[in-house]
């Protein structure tokens, strides 16, 4: 059965929105600290009414070029499973999702189809870099979704994030988490790319 706009879901994410204050430019629009770029906002601006922490049963990798955060790579969660990796999740609704996806992917809002996704097979939706609809367990009856890319094998090169990128992420996944700095810049450092670029006394640096 198709989900109406007013219905709750969990959003769940891994990248900058894990900042609650970079992911109420998606809901409110206005420029986020660090980006170089305007989001129009949600139809329906209102807060999440709840904000928690989740955990991925898959790795972020940080591949292409992130041009309004300066350059460096951007986050995508990888289609392989077996990894563990942090994140912010928001109950919003079904509106805001659809607007929210729309704007990370540059393309106007459509109704996302989460009602014909499989829990834990990514469905995609167009060409998008986050155009594949990923729909978890959910939790406590309520849906919980994310976006990543449509195929697993995107055609970028792993490139490391760039310092207001990453400490974006960083500084929102510690505000979520009850400051365990630790083991969030651990968690991140699977990546390879991110490793490369950043030592773990520099992640921490931007904390």
């Amino acid at each position: 059965m198709p989900f109406h706009d007013d219905d709750p879901i969990w959003y769940a994410s891994y990248g900058s929105n894990c900042s609650a204050e970079r992911f109420t430019m998606y809901l409110t629009g206005g420029r986020a600290a660090g980006a170089t770029r305007d989001e129009r906002g949600a139809r329906n601006p209102a807060p999440p009414r709840s904000i928690e922490p989740i955990w991925f049963d898959s790795d972020v990798r940080f591949l292409g070029n992130a041009a309004k955060w300066g350059g460096g790579g951007v986050a995508y969660l990888s289609h392989e499973p077996g990894g563990r990796a942090p994140g912010t999740r928001y109950l919003i609704t079904k509106g805001q999702f659809d607007d929210v996806a729309a704007q990370e992917s540059r393309r106007d809002t459509v109704a996302t189809p989460l009602h014909e996704c499989e829990i834990g097979v990514v469905h995609p939706i167009g060409n998008g870099f986050y155009d594949g609809l990923l729909v978890l367990e959910p939790i406590d009856g309520t849906p919980v979704v994310t976006f990543t890319s449509p195929e697993p094998h995107v055609p970028l090169q792993p490139n490391p994030p760039s310092a207001a990128y990453l400490g974006t992420i960083l500084r929102g996944l510690v505000a979520v988490h009850d400051g365990d700095r630790d083991t969030i810049v651990d968690h991140l450092r699977h990546d390879r790319a991110l490793a490369a670029g950043w030592t773990r006394e520099a992640m921490l640096a931007l904390l």
